[in-house]
């Protein structure tokens, strides 16, 4: 008899708490659709697609009661309307945002400085309902209208909280080079073409000497050799951005094949003490083309616009290896006798440093430059450069960031 008295109660005790138990159970699902539905908004935003995190974050607005999904999602909101130009929605979920955070703080490391003017302005607007400690109700919002033409252009600034604020994020470029010394040759173009000179004319001596005796002694000499450079680089980065998009410093990797050629071009002249002299054309030039593996930092000034200036520092490194060559034709006058003369040496590197004409055996890359890159498409952006590069380089690249 006391069985079924017990069993009596405990079936009251159940259909009693049941509707409870029922709600808690219904709550704690809403919950974890709400925390579910506010990672598909962050990511929503994350790739720049505003219409679909709208979606997301108004999904968690109706569903969740807890503040900080609150906040967040009304941050995310704000954000999307902001981008989509849609200003005074926005300024409706920022103020949600300080009734649910009213110590709320947003910075311009992480957002854009028009962005936190705004939320500034909001809250200097509703300072005084936010000391009353406001209900955070959440309230239904109509999707956007479709973007205006002068609508603020999407950019990909991260929400605080999401995991591409807290890593870094990756790119990867390839790119060309024209490369030249010409507009800084004055710096040592009167180096360059008498040490070539020089060589031509000893090298005319030595000729001469085997030919005709070895009593010419050189007096007076000239040149009008000129100096004319060109070459090429192209290369493979990967550059590493460690506060992800909203970060403007980036550390690159690259491996870079650099082609570089100095020439001189012009008359060389010598004369003797016996009154004879010889008058040649000469070509001379150097050629290396060296691969480095390169280390660079670069700052991109504002980093949330679609076309953001840079600047670029880096140093290479790799072997040095080449060769310089000259070759010379020309007369030797004599009294009222000439002869024609030529000549040509070509040498590697590794030769002049066995000669002890050049000690370096490692060719050393500076590499400084302002640049500016705008995005095409979502993830890849188009990059011109103009800066030193062992000597003056103008460069265009493509570059896709994941």
């Amino acid at each position: 008899m006391r069985s079924k008295k017990r069993n009596s109660w405990l079936v009251l005790v159940a259909l009693l708490f049941a509707p409870f138990l029922l709600a808690a159970q219904t709550a704690q699902d809403r919950e974890a659709q709400a925390a579910a539905s506010l990672v598909q908004g962050d990511d929503a935003y994350a790739k720049g697609d505003y219409q679909k995190a709208i979606e997301a974050y108004l999904l968690v607005v109706q569903t969740t009661g807890i503040k900080m999904n609150l906040s967040r999602a009304h941050m995310g909101l704000s954000l999307c309307y902001f981008y989509l130009g849609e200003i005074e929605t926005a300024k409706t979920h920022i103020l949600k945002v300080l009734e649910n955070d009213p110590q709320k703080e947003v910075s311009p490391l992480f957002h854009p400085q028009t962005y936190v003017d705004l939320f500034n302005e909001v809250r200097r607007e509703n300072a005084g309902k936010l000391g009353q400690g406001l209900l955070d109700a959440p309230v239904e919002v109509a999707p956007p209208a479709k973007e205006k033409p002068g609508a603020v252009q999407a950019q990909q600034i991260t929400l605080e909280g999401t995991s591409e604020e807290r890593g870094g994020r990756f790119e990867i470029e390839v790119h060309f080079s024209g490369w030249s010394i010409d507009l800084a040759k004055g710096a040592f173009e009167d180096t360059l073409t008498k040490r070539a000179a020089n060589e031509i004319r000893e090298q005319v001596t030595d000729q001469l000497r085997a030919s005709y005796g070895g009593d010419l002694v050189p007096s007076t000499y000239e040149h009008g050799l000129a100096l004319d450079s060109q070459g090429s680089n192209y290369g493979l980065e990967i550059r590493y951005y460690p506060l992800g998009r909203r970060g403007s410093m980036s550390v690159g990797l690259s491996l870079e094949k650099t082609r570089i050629k100095v020439m001189m071009k012009g008359p060389v002249v010598q004369r003797y003490t016996d009154g004879s002299e010889a008058v040649v054309e000469g070509d001379a030039h150097i050629e290396t083309n060296p691969v480095t593996a390169g280390l660079s930092f670069r700052w991109d000034f504002v980093p949330s616009w679609r076309v953001t200036p840079y600047f670029v520092l880096g140093l290479g490194l790799g072997p040095l290896e080449g060769t310089a060559a000259y070759l010379y034709a020309g007369t030797y006058r004599r009294g009222s006798a000439q002869a024609g003369i030529t000549g040509e040496e070509n040498k590697t590197f590794d030769q002049l440093r066995e000669e002890g004409e050049i000690d370096l055996n490692r060719f050393i890359l500076l590499h400084t430059a302002l640049g500016v890159k705008g995005r095409i498409y979502k993830g890849l952006s188009l990059k011109l450069e103009a800066g030193f590069w062992d000597g003056l380089i103008l460069r265009g690249g493509l570059a896709y960031r994941f």
